[in-house]
């Protein structure tokens, strides 16, 4: 019986110090890579093309492309509210994205803008999403949880995969 217990006290203390390093390391999420998808964004002739977002659909996403660690990334993040009114209010905010790195639990201010309307269309209501522009810089490679705050306020979260710049290893 003795011998049971310990057995179960032992599992449960190896359960107890892998839940911390999960917790140490930024969580005890996935760490899944968030999706891509595409929505349509007006050409230079006024016609809807489509245009590729990695993140959360309808919440917060960047433009899907290669992001480099240790490099000025010009990016593009989309914003929406839970509906179209919701949306305009996040006009003209502060907006800051904090970086968390799995590997390392490192977190670093990833992002500082403002969100601003879309350039397609300034006077079309209601808007749709609202955007912030401006360079997203992480420090090293690998998967990266970014937690977006408009005002403060939490505004969604992506996890994305940082790549060494060309010549970096």
């Amino acid at each position: 019986m003795r011998l049971i217990i310990a057995t179960f006290l032992f599992v449960f203390l190896l359960t107890g110090c892998s839940e911390a390093k999960k917790q140490a390391a930024g969580g005890s999420e996935d760490w899944q890579q968030s999706p891509s998808f595409r929505i349509s964004k007006s050409g230079p002739d006024g016609n809807p093309v489509p245009y590729g977002l990695k993140g959360s659909k309808d919440r917060f996403a960047i433009v899907d492309g290669l992001v480099q660690a240790n490099s000025n990334n010009k990016q593009l993040l989309h914003f929406w509210g839970d509906t179209p009114e919701e949306t305009g209010r996040l006009l003209d905010k502060e907006v800051k994205v904090i970086g968390t790195s799995r590997e390392t639990g490192e977190q670093v201010t990833a992002f500082e803008g403002k969100t601003q309307i879309q350039n397609d269309d300034p006077v079309k209501e209601p808007r749709e999403y609202v955007e912030s522009v401006g360079y997203l810089n992480l420090p090293a490679k690998g998967l990266w949880k970014l937690d977006a705050y408009i005002d403060g306020k939490a505004s969604g979260s992506i996890v994305i995969e940082v790549h060494d710049k060309p010549g970096q290893q």
